[in-house]
């Protein structure tokens, strides 16, 4: 007995060390095992590493995504495009303070049709306003975050995926041709977002008179459709676009219908490891997180907390791991929570940094990467650039 347990002792010992030696991420959380490398080495990194790295992110909310082309047409300057939703022009410091306050990652949303005059058969993005996007890019990464930059909301053409499909994937392969090359050799700590929270029921939005008519199924469809278009044109462009980390929105970014067996994530034949992340936002209850007083679809909610409440957003992350137990992984691209109004000021709301709180100890958990959603209120990008409050930034210290 005694020498049959010390050779089991000695097979286990040597299974061990294999593992170790080769880097096997044998005891992670998700059922996919996948080889370590240094951290160092993004190129040959796969997604679940990668999001150890990301850490906690923040949006640089209603600046570049600002649709300014609406009323001011598509040759006004990239700053005043930034600036025309109220908030302040970017700096350097900014990323500077974001990073020292404990972010690793930011999001960058961009319309990049404010200065693309496509209904006129221009497809061509402004230089100005190219270069303005790369001066802020770099400026975050030079002050060691890690970035992403997609195709946000962008003034609503997404709904010609619904009526006129041809002019949308112009659209869609305009602007990705000109940003994917001109950011192709940026290293791999930027990451290309394929676009937002229109993947899903907004293809059938209104534009220019006319809506789509997509089912539900038909949707569903044309996401996995766009999503490997999307991941086959990036690779296609050489460069460090061959292996960039790439996001794939859900649908709608809501959890529960991305979730749903109807989804079909986009092969990446280019890669033998798994290069690729999946999006979804949470703003949950939506009563809660986006209510600033009562609508005519709800009554704003001014607290959160209870057990009940707490154990509802615990199950929903959870469902997330069905994504990161195939390898893929799961940025949360948004959360927040919506201040209350309160005569002619807005306040925080009961149980503010006890949500926030939780959101980020389950993407901890679960190895998710989230982003908060920031528009100058949390996050003071004016005056004394930082946290508006000693709570708040409690929430995110390391």
């Amino acid at each position: 007995m005694e020498a049959n347990m010390t050779s089991l002792l000695r097979k286990l010992s040597i299974i061990f060390c294999f593992l170790v030696l080769t880097g096997c991420n044998f005891f992670a959380d998700s059922k996919y095992h996948y080889a370590e490398v240094d951290d160092s080495d993004l190129e040959n990194m796969e997604a679940l590493q990668f999001s150890k790295l990301l850490g906690n992110g923040i949006n640089l909310g209603n600046t570049f995504e600002a649709a300014g082309s609406m009323w001011m047409g598509y040759n006004e300057s990239a700053k005043k495009y930034e600036t025309s939703w109220g908030q302040p022009e970017t700096t350097k410091a900014m990323f500077q303070a974001m990073k020292q306050a404990g972010f690793d990652t930011i999001r960058i949303p961009v319309a990049w049709t404010n200065t693309m005059d496509w209904r006129n058969k221009d497809y061509e993005i402004n230089q100005d306003f190219m270069d303005r996007i790369k001066e802020v890019v770099g400026w975050a990464l030079d002050s060691g975050l890690y970035v992403m930059i997609n195709d946000h909301w962008d003034c609503g053409w997404w709904g010609l995926f619904g009526s006129n499909k041809t002019e949308a994937y112009k659209i869609f392969d305009a602007i990705w041709d000109q940003v994917g090359s001109e950011f192709k050799d940026y290293d791999y700590r930027l990451i290309f977002e394929a676009g937002n929270e229109e993947w899903g029921d907004r293809f059938n939005d209104e534009v220019d008179g006319k809506k789509g008519s997509l089912s539900v199924s038909e949707q569903y469809l044309l996401i996995h459709e766009l999503s490997q278009h999307f991941v086959d044109k990036i690779r296609a462009q050489g460069g460090k676009n061959e292996k960039r980390f790439l996001l794939i929105p859900g649908y709608s970014t809501d959890i529960e219908k991305t979730c749903d067996s109807k989804y079909k994530m986009p092969e990446d034949k280019a890669n033998s490891v798994r290069k690729l992340f999946i999006s979804v936002h949470y703003y949950t209850p939506a009563d809660y997180c986006i209510l600033s007083e009562d609508a005519s679809w709800a009554k704003v909610k001014k607290s959160w907390g209870s057990s009940a409440e707490i154990s509802a957003q615990n199950n929903l992350f959870k469902k997330m791991t069905k994504f990161t137990d195939q390898g893929y992984g799961v940025m949360i691209g948004e959360y927040a929570v919506a201040r209350l109004k309160s005569g002619n000021n807005y306040v925080k709301k009961d149980g503010m940094e006890k949500w926030l709180k939780n959101v980020v100890t389950n993407c901890q958990t679960y190895n998710y990467v989230p982003y908060l959603w920031d528009c100058n209120d949390f996050f003071k990008k004016t005056g004394k650039l930082g946290f508006e409050t000693d709570e708040l930034a409690a929430v995110y210290k390391k």
